[in-house]
């Protein structure tokens, strides 16, 4: 559900510094299965175990905004109704 959102989002704002990064945990077989069916337009990282231990992942998906210096300023775990319009507003705040 989120990726649609995601996608938007880094469109209308990668000109001003946006960076979304997805990563994935899944088999790449399946990662690939996922974007046919959904596009996505921003990097995906495949085989992330590492960084979902570096970074505690609780759930998935589970959304850290990183401010210009490489800060954690939010995480979200979950997305759901009227999800996308917290990210932008946090994602305006950061830019």
């Amino acid at each position: 559900m989120e990726v649609p959102h995601l996608n938007r989002l880094y469109q209308k704002y990668k000109d001003q510094g946006l960076v979304v990064i997805g990563v994935s945990s899944e088999p790449d077989s399946r990662v690939k299965s996922f974007v046919q069916r959904t596009p996505i337009a921003y990097t995906i990282l495949l085989n992330g175990r590492a960084q979902f231990q570096a970074y505690s992942v609780q759930g998935v998906p589970s959304t850290y905004y990183i401010d210009k210096e490489g800060i954690v300023r939010y995480r979200e775990v979950g997305f759901g109704p009227g999800g996308e319009i917290a990210i932008e507003q946090k994602i305006k705040e950061l830019l």
